[in-house]
């Protein structure tokens, strides 16, 4: 307990000695870190989000998938060939 306490006193006792630094810190050191934190903060947020969300999404999609026989069925020519018969008329 006496080495918490030395060392307790002793850290007070140089932190108190020390001087300014007579350091600037302008505008744009305090915009970058504001942006570094929201950057910061935005990337979590979105990577919880795509955890959570894909898996819900997958589920809602199977929940609501039509049937088989309420499907549209498919086109019997490919929307280009049907381009080229019309032009061929």
């Amino acid at each position: 307990m006496s080495n918490l306490k030395l060392s307790a006193t002793l850290s007070l006792a140089l932190a108190s000695l020390t001087t300014p630094a007579m350091a600037y810190i302008g505008p744009g050191l305090g915009l970058g870190t504001v942006g570094v934190i929201l950057g910061v903060i935005a990337s979590v947020l979105l990577a919880v989000v795509a955890v959570v969300w894909y898996p819900i999404k997958r589920g809602w999609r199977k929940l609501f998938k039509k049937s088989p026989a309420k499907q549209d069925p498919p086109p019997a020519v490919p929307p280009q060939d049907q381009e080229k018969k019309k032009e061929d008329e």
